[in-house]
Formats: C-alpha cells, sequence, structure tokens
C-alpha cells in the first residue's frame, strides 16, 4: 500500500511538472531597470597621434600618361577657394625614382612640362613629351596673413619655406 501510494505522488508530481510547463502562455512584461553603478576608474590616456598640417592636403597620382600637349588631372580637392586664394605645388617622378623634381621641369633652358593652369578640381598641365610619371601635388589652404602680404606663397616664402625642395616643403608642413 505504501508503495502504490509512492507511485501515485510520484505519478501526480511527474504530471504537474509536465502541465506547468508550457509554450502557449504569453511573455511576461520586464521588470524596472536597477539603479545606475557607481563611475568606473578612468581609463589610461592613448598615446598623442603625429602631428600633421589641416591647412595642406597630400595628393599622389601614380602611373599618369602624360601626352604631348595639353593633360588634365582631376583632382576634387582643388575648391575654388584654392583656386582663388590657396597654393597648388607640383612635383614629379619617374616610377622607382627616389627624388621628386619641382613643376616647372627645366631641360636645356626649355620646359618641358609645366603646370598651364589650375581650375575647379583639375590642374592642367602642358607637356612637349610622352611619357608615363608619378605626380605630388600639395593643395594649401590660402591664410589670413597670406592674403595680407599678396599672396599664400609669398607668405610661406617669408617663412622660410623652398618650394624648389620637395623634402624642404615636407619637412615644413610635417607631411
Amino acid at each position: 500500500m505504501k508503495t502504490s501510494r509512492f507511485f501515485m505522488y510520484l505519478f501526480m508530481v511527474f504530471a504537474i511538472t509536465l502541465t506547468a510547463c508550457s509554450e502557449d502562455g504569453e511573455d511576461g512584461m520586464d521588470g524596472m531597470d536597477g539603479a545606475p553603478g557607481a563611475q568606473g576608474p578612468a581609463g589610461e590616456d592613448g598615446q598623442d597621434g603625429e602631428d600633421g598640417n589641416a591647412n595642406v592636403v597630400s595628393i599622389t597620382i601614380d602611373g599618369f600618361p602624360i601626352v604631348s600637349g595639353i593633360n588634365n588631372i582631376t583632382i576634387p580637392e582643388v575648391t575654388q577657394d584654392i583656386v582663388d586664394n590657396g597654393l597648388v605645388l607640383g612635383y614629379t617622378t619617374v616610377s622607382g625614382n627616389p627624388f621628386w623634381e619641382t613643376l616647372p621641369v627645366v631641360t636645356g633652358g626649355s620646359v618641358i612640362l609645366d603646370i598651364d593652369r589650375i581650375f575647379l578640381e583639375t590642374v592642367r598641365l602642358t607637356s612637349t613629351f610622352n611619357q608615363t610619371l608619378d605626380f605630388r601635388f600639395l593643395i594649401i589652404e590660402g591664410t589670413p596673413l597670406g592674403r595680407q602680404s599678396g599672396s599664400t606663397r609669398e607668405y610661406y616664402e617669408m617663412q622660410g619655406v623652398d618650394f624648389n625642395d620637395y623634402e624642404s616643403v615636407k619637412e615644413f608642413f610635417n607631411l
């Protein structure tokens, strides 16, 4: 008798357990969020980044095919403000050379490659030869002091920048 009563209770517990677990019911509402905890300790300061220059953009164009005559190079960073008040410097090299030549390139007293015109989003070059070259253009925003002194170029030349030496320009502008 005790054995049958034991099995009956065991059966009832088993039946209640099966019927209590149902997937048909709705999910209850979420409880309220707890109170915010205390502020954690401050993290370590990160390492400072390398200094740069927000007023100068360096654009490199590799493998541009120059043809004898007019060559237009599209450079979206040449804005109307750059055209009106800024400065665009051009340098060129043959792929693999360790140095950059300043535009204009002069050979035997004759200009063979030069910046002809700068207009919105475009630098126009004139050339007397055909060759594939790499170019680097430095686009320098005009400065209020540069506008007062007559030109942005004159302002930076008074600061000691030698625009004919790419390494000097690179060092001055932290490029």
